[in-house]
């Protein structure tokens, strides 16, 4: 299994959406390390990667219409074009070992207890990371997606499951969206 590296990390910030990135290499090289760490892994589904997957030559989920963030041009094998907030999604019953969505949570419009089940549905483990407690009531950009996520929103969302293994990354910058940021890992 092969992951996004630095030098691949380093294109990212070469490009297009350079500024989106800069940071975030902090959570990624994390989610690869706990992606290395747990056995058991041969077949990933990550929703919402933008231009690059943590996995390389996983399956994909991406809303059918055109993401402003972009979406992966290599090392992708399948790609679902489905919205994640429309249940039930169109993967039979533990399909995956393991899911991946960092940054996407948020963003899910209030389904994201359903949008879990499903992950539990489809997959045996599953990372998700959430912006943490950032502070943004009067940034537009980020708010109110954004806006003061906790362990216990988390936890709603997630229908309080326990995870695995929880972990913190501190800021990466200045701006509201390179606030601090939590990690998920649950086996179900």
């Amino acid at each position: 299994m092969e992951f996004i590296n630095e030098i691949d990390f380093q294109e990212l910030l070469g490009g297009p959406l350079g500024k989106y990135y800069e940071g975030r290499w902090a959570y990624f090289s994390e989610v690869v390390n706990i992606v290395r760490e747990t056995e058991g892994i041969d077949s990933v589904l990550e929703i919402g990667p933008s231009f690059r997957t943590i996995v390389k030559d996983c399956d994909i989920m991406v809303k059918p219409e055109n993401d402003v963030w972009g979406r992966p041009q290599k090392y992708v094998r399948k790609i679902y074009e489905h919205d994640a907030r429309d249940i039930p999604w169109p993967i039979r019953f533990k399909e995956y070992d393991l899911f991946i969505a960092l940054q996407v949570w948020e963003h899910l419009e209030g389904k994201q207890k359903e949008a879990f089940k499903e992950v539990m549905r489809t997959c045996r483990m599953a990372i998700l990371s959430f912006p943490y407690m950032w502070d943004c009531p009067k940034d537009d950009a980020n708010y109110p997606e954004h806006h003061m996520i906790d362990e216990k929103i988390i936890s709603e969302w997630t229908l309080g499951i326990e995870p695995e293994k929880v972990v913190k990354i501190p800021r990466t910058g200045d701006r509201v969206s390179k606030g601090p940021r939590i990690i998920y890992f649950w086996k179900f």
